[in-house]
């Protein structure tokens, strides 16, 4: 009796096993879908205010030029006029410079309930002019599109400047053009699709130098920084000088940091609307950088040094959803990362993010097919 009661606890064990070996062989599921829709509910409950503002609850509650700006693209893209028109108001009559300078770009700065300073930011002013031109092409009204012309117009006349070979280069704001002949660079305040769809309207040529040198300095910058070799990544700040050649900025950050990680969402919509290969090399590169550094995805972290080495112990949702949308772009293999986006949408220091969460549309809204060209 107790032999073949051993034998019956024997064959379960094996059914078990059996059991457990097979699951292991079944394919990992593909993670769960995250809902646009639900994303948009969520960054408008946690960032927009029923006056338009968009609030950075990680800085205070503050309000920038570029979060009114990357409000005002989504709610285009989400087809959300009312949202559009509250953020567009408050924008128009909070950080306008009309009134102040007599130009139409936006002062980049505000906090309980005045504009701290009036410089502009011309990463802003050119989705500013972006958002408003795709709520053009949306809601079919006019003022929109003479809104974004006024501000573009005023980007190329006051936030540009031509340099070595005469190239024009995007300044930072109202300053960047250095006495000693430097300019101050950052590559990811260059928006080419946006440039693109200033140039379809304007015919002005001055939009294609800018995409141009947009493109030079990104691809430049990865290559090198003065002695300093790079690996593909592009640092958050750089400098030209008088012979066109790539440094370091003088008291600024070269890491691949929280102003060079949205460079996939500025080059990779320019990929994915006007197939250009200068976007997809770039995005490769960067891609590769990671993959090296990391060996996997598994350990993609918030920021890296120019060189490679992560320059931050934790990983992001932003870092993760740009890498993310690099993939979606290129149509590589992207389950481990959804799967890791999921899990960081999930975790409470990212809820009210403003600038990861701000980033995380574009993975979103491209799986989403929300992000198509008007």
């Amino acid at each position: 009796m107790m032999e073949k009661k051993l034998i019956a606890n024997r064959i379960i064990f094996i059914i078990c096993v059996f059991n457990l070996l097979l699951y292991g062989c079944v394919p990992m599921k593909k993670p769960p879908k995250v809902h646009v829709e639900t994303w948009w509910k969520l960054y408008k409950k946690n960032f927009i205010l029923p006056d338009g503002r968009v609030q950075r609850p990680e800085h205070d509650f503050d309000t920038v030029s570029e979060g009114q700006a990357y409000a005002m693209v989504f709610s285009a893209f989400m087809n959300d006029k009312k949202t559009f028109d509250l953020i567009y108001d408050w924008t128009e009559k909070r950080l306008s410079r009309k009134n102040k300078t007599g130009d139409r770009l936006l002062a980049w700065h505000w906090k309980e309930g005045s504009v701290t300073d009036w410089m502009p930011a011309s990463d802003a002013d050119g989705d500013y002019a972006f958002a408003l031109l795709l709520a053009s092409y949306r809601w079919k009204e006019k003022n929109y599109e003479e809104k974004a012309l006024q501000v573009a117009n005023d980007l190329l006349r006051l936030e540009t400047v031509r340099g070595i070979d005469n190239r024009l280069f995007l300044l930072p704001g109202l300053w960047g053009n250095e006495k000693n002949g430097y300019l101050v660079q950052n590559p990811s305040y260059y928006s080419p699709a946006a440039f693109h769809m200033f140039y379809e309207i304007t015919k002005d040529s001055q939009w294609l130098d800018l995409i141009e040198t947009g493109y030079w300095i990104l691809n430049q910058s990865g290559l090198g920084l003065g002695e300093l070799k790079g690996c593909g990544l592009i640092p958050d700040w750089c400098a030209v000088d008088s012979n066109g050649k790539i440094l370091l900025a003088e008291g600024k950050s070269s890491d691949y940091g929280w102003e060079a990680i949205r460079i996939p969402m500025r080059i990779g919509i320019d990929k994915y609307w006007y197939n250009s290969e200068r976007a997809g090399e770039i995005l490769e590169k960067v891609y590769k950088a990671l993959q090296t550094t990391n060996s996997g995805h598994r350990e993609i972290k918030a920021t890296y040094r120019y060189t490679g080495e992560p320059s931050a112990a934790y990983s992001s949702l932003a870092s993760i959803a740009m890498t993310c949308f690099i993939a979606q772009i290129h149509n590589f293999n992207v389950d481990e990362l959804k799967a890791l986006l999921v899990n960081k949408f999930n975790e409470e220091s990212f809820a009210t993010n403003y600038y990861s969460q701000s980033l995380a549309f574009f993975p979103l809204a491209f799986e989403n097919r929300v992000l198509e060209k008007p």
